[in-house]
């Protein structure tokens, strides 16, 4: 907290700014629920292949396994993934 007060914050901005990291992990899910739904119907080989690189990252910053997010991502399979989604929610 000294490290806020420092910077001038408020104590109503200290507590958005700790609350957004509160939940990260939340927002990670959500945007890996919309990366999973954007590939269901992405025609582009080269999108798809982003789309698939950034569920791994997304995997990693969950502090997935790292056998689970290669067993996740190794078939590119989407409905693994979204299984996996439903055991979260």
């Amino acid at each position: 907290m000294a490290q806020n007060e420092e910077k001038g914050y408020t104590p109503y901005q200290q507590k958005v700014i700790r609350r957004f990291y509160e939940n990260k992990d939340l927002r990670l899910i959500q945007k890996l629920g919309e990366l999973v739904s954007n590939l269901y119907i992405e025609t582009s080989e080269k999108k798809r292949e982003s789309g698939w690189k950034r569920i791994k990252e997304i995997l990693i910053d969950l502090k997935v396994h790292p056998h689970e997010v290669e067993f996740l991502t190794k078939d590119k399979n989407l409905a693994v993934i979204s299984k996996k989604l439903a055991e979260v929610f």
